[in-house]
């Protein structure tokens, strides 16, 4: 679930910024900037009645820009829209919540989250009796 959600997050970003490279797994010393980097930083699940769990999901996205402060501030404000709302492939829509952004050595990091439920499939048992036998005494007219 983890990897439909990068790359529907991936496909909201690329929707606004065509030209930059957006990675999703380990990147190498030596980028060139501006690129983006999506990473879950958290997943947390909690069962719920029957076969249902509310599954939690952070992620991180950082921007590297060619030009400072001033342009994280801008993909910031871009971002909070781009990410209120992404679609996996299923055509299912997913808001994004607890949206910020922090800018640390000339980095922005921008913070989201997707929660939503599931559920779990339910396996058919077959443990069912084949031959049920009753014995059984009636007691007479008894009172």
């Amino acid at each position: 679930m983890v990897n439909q959600l990068i790359m529907a997050i991936a496909r909201a970003i690329r929707k606004e910024f065509q030209q930059e490279k957006i990675f999703t797994d380990s990147v190498e010393q030596g980028i060139e900037t501006p690129c983006f980097f999506i990473l879950c930083i958290s997943q947390k699940e909690f069962a719920k009645l029957d076969v249902r769990f509310l599954t939690e999901h952070t992620f991180v996205i950082s921007y590297f820009p060619k030009n400072g402060n001033y342009e994280c501030w801008e993909v910031q404000s871009k971002l909070q829209r781009l990410l209120e709302f992404i679609t996996l492939d299923d055509k299912s829509v997913l808001t994004g919540t607890n949206r910020k952004g922090k800018i640390k050595d000339n980095v922005l990091h921008f913070f989201v989250d997707y929660d939503f439920y599931m559920k779990k499939e339910k396996k058919e048992a077959n443990d069912y009796m084949e031959v049920l036998t009753i014995h059984e005494k009636d007691r007479g007219n008894e009172c």
